[in-house]
């Protein structure tokens, strides 16, 4: 029994050496870990120290000093998201950790948080913190009070542009018009070619083949836009948005699509004291169609905006508007109503945005003295995603999804005089590359791609339009 007693005592002594030097072991590689990635920070290499141990996350994420020194990494790094995870991981576990809250205070500013900021900066405050963070302390109010003079100070920015594009198929105005593919100034026409026995009533497809062939062409597009921000006080300030626009195509079949629009909207701006803002915006818009540019749309709308932070720095944004549409031919005058939300979602070394909206149209008139399918409900579907490129350059991608579903049956002659209900299903997809040459100027280039499927064949469309341009910023 003795001898089996000291076998046992042995293989357990042998254990605990093995376990003991292993944990040594492990113990060195993580200090040493953690060492070459303070040494590299002192270098500079802060990006090869974020790499390092963001290799070994997995293995030691929970562990206060790791975590603190990952996040400080991290925000060196450029990566503000994963700082603040790291970050926010140590003050669960020790939530009077002076370091961490300095470094979050660092990363809520990059983030433009600046409430967040300043009650973490209250935090240490708390926390008594010696004379060198003291400092450090003063140098962040400092920059939070000049972001603030800087925000509160008037602020104007002017710039006008030109344009050269291509319209495959200019057969509609844009989507914002929201007009069907007759023009009101073409209505007229497709009633003489009944009447005088070029067009058949019973044979739509002839729309596409006398009045509707798609026809490309060339067009030019001249812009101002104006954007001014006048403070009320530290929270609260009007803005006001202005834009002129006006449209030429080169070809004379497409003249009809020619458009000239004026847009004015001021706004109220209020931010409460948790961050959140709100934003209340009336707008007026004059709109002035076809080769003789007569009067088209009077646009009147209300909208409202309420944002704020979601998560470490996502933005989260609900929108609610009201429109009322007054055409020159009072056929296809309407009311609209829209809810809408957007996020943001700022990642590594992209943008990505989400959007969402659900809206309802009310046709004006009654009979045969409203727009052809009357009321109509719509939904629509999108992302985004902007991709810096250095300091000066930037691609922006977007791709939407929309269905138009009206609430009277068609009974005319795109439907073959057969009651016919009419839903559109719509693709969308936008491109663009901007790219600053300095201060002052800017070249945009951009592709739209637009398919368009409707239970009535008539209203199938495919569309591709891709222009350059430059502005001058003032």
């Amino acid at each position: 029994m003795t001898f089996l007693h000291g076998r046992s005592l042995c293989l357990y002594c042998l254990l605990s050496m093995t376990l003991w030097l292993l944990l040594t072991t492990q113990t060195q590689a993580y200090q040493d870990t953690l060492q070459q990635a303070r040494q590299l920070l002192e270098q500079g290499d802060a990006d090869v120290a974020y790499r390092q141990l963001k290799a070994a996350e997995l293995e030691h994420s929970g562990q206060p000093e790791f975590d603190y020194w990952l996040g400080v990494t991290a925000l060196r790094a450029d990566d503000v998201t994963h700082a603040m995870m790291a970050l926010d991981r140590v003050l669960v576990i020790q939530p009077e950790h002076a370091g961490a809250r300095m470094e979050r205070v660092a990363a809520l500013l990059q983030l433009d948080q600046r409430r967040a900021a300043e009650q973490e900066i209250e935090r240490l405050e708390a926390l008594s913190p010696p004379p060198e963070a003291q400092a450090a302390i003063r140098r962040f109010k400092d920059v939070i009070e000049q972001r603030h003079q800087e925000e509160n100070a008037p602020q104007h920015n002017l710039s006008l542009g030109v344009a050269l594009g291509y319209d495959s198929n200019p057969q509609r105005y844009s989507s914002d018009i929201a007009l069907d593919p007759l023009p009101p100034s073409l209505r007229s026409v497709v009633d003489q070619l009944i009447e005088s026995g070029a067009l058949e009533p019973n044979n739509p497809d002839q729309l596409d083949d006398v009045t509707f062939a798609s026809q490309s062409s060339l067009y030019q597009r001249l812009q101002a836009n104006y954007r001014g921000q006048y403070p009320i006080d530290e929270r609260s300030r009007w803005l006001l948005d202005a834009t002129a626009q006006t449209q030429r195509y080169t070809q004379d079949n497409a003249e009809e699509i020619d458009l000239t629009l004026l847009q004015l909207a001021p706004a109220y701006q209020h931010e409460l004291s948790n961050g959140h803002t709100w934003t209340l915006r009336p707008s007026v818009l004059q709109g002035w169609g076809g080769a003789d540019q007569d009067p088209l749309l009077t646009r009147l709308g209300l909208s409202g905006r309420y944002a704020y932070t979601v998560g470490a720095d996502s933005q989260l944004a609900w929108q609610l508007s009201a429109q009322r549409n007054d055409f020159d031919n009072a056929v296809s005058d309407y009311d609209a109503g829209r809810l809408g939300v957007e996020l943001t979602t700022p990642l590594t070394h992209i943008d990505l945005r989400w959007q969402a909206q659900l809206g309802q149209e009310w046709a004006r008139g009654t009979g045969n003295q409203q727009r052809t399918g009357g009321d109509l409900n719509h939904w629509q579907v999108g992302m985004g995603v902007d991709v810096p490129i250095g300091e000066r350059q930037l691609i922006r991608g977007d791709v939407g999804y929309r269905e138009r579903n009206y609430q009277d049956d068609v009974n005319d002659i795109t439907s073959r005089y057969q009651p016919t209900a009419r839903e559109e299903q719509i693709w969308e997809a936008r491109i663009s590359w901007l790219y600053q040459l300095n201060r002052h100027w800017l070249v945009e280039t951009s592709a739209d791609y637009e398919q368009r499927d409707a239970t009535i064949e008539f209203y199938d469309s495919t569309r591709l339009q891709t222009q350059i341009g430059v502005r001058y910023l003032f």
